[in-house]
C-alpha cells in the first residue's frame, strides 16, 4: 500500500513509497509507444550527454543567453505497481515549486488509456523567463513505467515556437 500524494514532489512520492525508478532507453520506450517528435529543426542530442534521459531534443538555431529550447523525455520502468493517480498528481507540485512559478493551464486527461497529467506555465531561472509544458504518464498495468516529457523554451520565443511545442507534446505517444 502507498502513501497518499499530499505535497509531495513526484520523486518524494516515490522514495516514500520505495519504488524504484529504472531508465529505459529511447528503443524500449518506443516498443512501448512512446516516442520523442522531432520538429523540423529540432535535432536529438547524443544519448551518451543524457544519462538516464530516453531523449534531449535541441533547437540549436535559437539559442539565447546560452539557453536552447529543449524537450527532455524520461521514461521509467517502476519497481512496483503503483496507483496512478496519487502519483501523478505530485506533478503539479513539481511544477508548483519552480521559482517564480505561474500557472497558464493543466489537464487531468487521460491520453488513449493511460492516466496522464499536463500543465503549462512559466517560471524564472538564472534570470531568463522561460515556458515549460510537462506532460506526465503512467503506462502499463502489472508492469508500469513513468512516463515524462518536458518541453522549455524562452518566454520570448512562445509564439515562433508554439507549433514545435505542440508538435513535441501530441507527438509523444503512438497510441495506433
Amino acid at each position: 500500500m502507498t502513501s497518499g500524494s499530499g505535497d509531495l514532489t513526484v520523486a518524494q512520492y516515490l522514495s516514500s513509497n520505495g519504488i524504484q525508478v529504472t531508465p529505459v532507453g529511447r528503443d524500449a520506450a518506443a516498443a512501448l509507444g512512446v516516442v520523442a517528435h522531432t520538429p523540423a529543426g529540432w535535432e536529438a542530442a547524443p544519448a551518451e550527454q543524457f544519462p538516464g534521459a530516453t531523449a534531449v531534443l535541441v533547437e540549436t538555431s535559437l539559442v539565447e543567453n546560452g539557453f536552447a529550447p529543449n524537450a527532455v523525455l524520461l521514461v521509467g520502468k517502476l519497481s512496483t505497481a503503483v496507483d496512478s493517480g496519487p502519483l501523478l498528481d505530485c506533478s503539479f507540485t513539481d511544477a508548483r515549486l519552480m521559482p517564480g512559478w505561474s500557472e497558464a493551464s493543466t489537464s487531468v486527461e487521460d491520453l488513449g488509456p493511460w492516466p496522464a497529467r499536463f500543465l503549462a506555465g512559466s517560471f524564472t531561472a538564472e534570470q531568463l523567463e522561460l515556458n515549460v509544458t510537462t506532460r506526465y504518464a503512467v503506462l502499463g498495468v502489472d508492469e508500469q513505467y513513468l512516463v515524462q516529457l518536458t518541453v522549455t523554451i524562452l518566454a520570448g520565443q512562445a509564439e515562433k515556437l508554439a507549433f514545435d511545442v505542440a508538435a513535441i507534446n501530441d507527438g509523444l505517444f503512438d497510441l495506433g
